[in-house]
């Protein structure tokens, strides 16, 4: 085999002119020829992938420009919500000062105070002696504040104050006292008052009933099993107000039992342990109240009642709207 290839050109005036190739030269060329193309196919399918991956970009491109525009629009939505809020809240504010200082006034008359500001070192008998309250004011406050259990329960299974909630294990402050009970144990008013809330519901306090009663106080009963009183209906201590259930957000049947006045929740227990054999306990232990100012409203009241039972009945000085005097003799002139 010849070590040369020879090629022959013809030219165009007829005459043949010949190449003598050697066979490397020649494979080389054979094989760059074949790679050419493959080459080419290469060039063309990684640009096309290229573009491929371009147009895949801008797309998402387009699509975070159209996101951020969102978002610019939410987050301008948010803030004129945010700036509506700041101006409902100053409002608010502005109507919680208000209302602050209508407290502060009923405060002056019923008397309550804030547990900071109270002397709790004062003895008993310098805030109120308890021994010449009469048995009338006695049963009349028994008769109209809350007082002893609303029912005969288990145990206490959470107590009033800051407690690690048994559901969310968050810390919180409980507003009230959990007593166990067996579903549908009898509830009853632990005061005269009138039955002011009587709410259904499968969440949170479930079943919810509220009860005013006199001088501010309020009492409330959640996790009901069934209601046995009407919104509206005026009740007397012992009256049957509901039975003892598992409603709403709890982990066994057991009464929340809450005690307020004022809107300010009290101690429940100091009014669970509050009787006629144990009268001055409550004053002894609810630093919230001061008690005497009450006290006094009730003795007035009791003794107009009983002025009122015996005889006719004018006071001495009856103030009117124009804050004129009126006397007992110039009444007795008119008639």
């Amino acid at each position: 085999m010849p070590n040369k290839i020879r090629v022959v050109i013809p030219t165009q005036q007829g005459k043949k002119k010949t190449l003598r190739l050697g066979k490397k030269r020649t494979y080389t060329a054979i094989l760059l020829a074949a790679a050419f193309p493959v080459g080419l196919g290469l060039v063309g399918y990684s640009y096309q992938q290229s573009q491929l991956e371009l147009t895949s970009t801008e797309g998402s491109l387009a699509s975070l420009h159209q996101e951020k525009a969102m978002l610019e629009a939410k987050l301008e939505e948010q803030v004129n919500e945010m700036h509506d809020l700041s101006q409902e809240l100053e409002e608010k504010r502005d109507s919680l000062q208000l209302l602050g200082k209508r407290v502060n006034d009923v405060e002056a008359v019923l008397g309550l105070v804030d547990e900071e500001q109270y002397d709790s070192e004062m003895p008993l008998e310098e805030r109120i002696d308890a021994a010449a309250i009469d048995s009338a004011v006695r049963a009349t406050m028994l008769r109209l504040i809350p007082n002893d259990s609303p029912m005969t329960y288990q145990r206490i299974s959470s107590s009033y104050g800051r407690r690690t909630h048994p559901i969310t294990g968050k810390r919180h402050v409980h507003s009230g006292i959990d007593l166990t009970c067996k579903t549908g144990e009898q509830i009853l008013a632990p005061a005269d008052g009138v039955v002011e809330t009587v709410r259904p519901s499968r969440q949170g306090y479930g079943n919810y009933l509220t009860v005013r009663h006199a001088f501010g106080f309020m009492s409330s009963y959640a996790h009901l099993h069934k209601f046995k009183a009407k919104s509206g209906q005026f009740v007397s201590k012992g009256d049957v107000l509901a039975t003892c259930g598992n409603s709403g957000t709890s982990t066994g049947p057991h009464l929340h039992y809450e005690i307020r006045f004022l809107g300010r929740t009290l101690n429940p227990q100091y009014f669970i342990d509050w009787s006629p054999e144990n009268f001055d306990y409550v004053f002894e232990k609810e630093k919230k109240v001061q008690w005497a100012p009450l006290i006094e409203l009730v003795s007035s009241v009791v003794k107009l009642q009983i002025n009122l039972t015996n005889a006719p009945y004018v006071d001495s000085s009856i103030k009117t709207a124009g804050n004129e005097e009126i006397t007992s003799e110039e009444v007795k002139s008119t008639n």
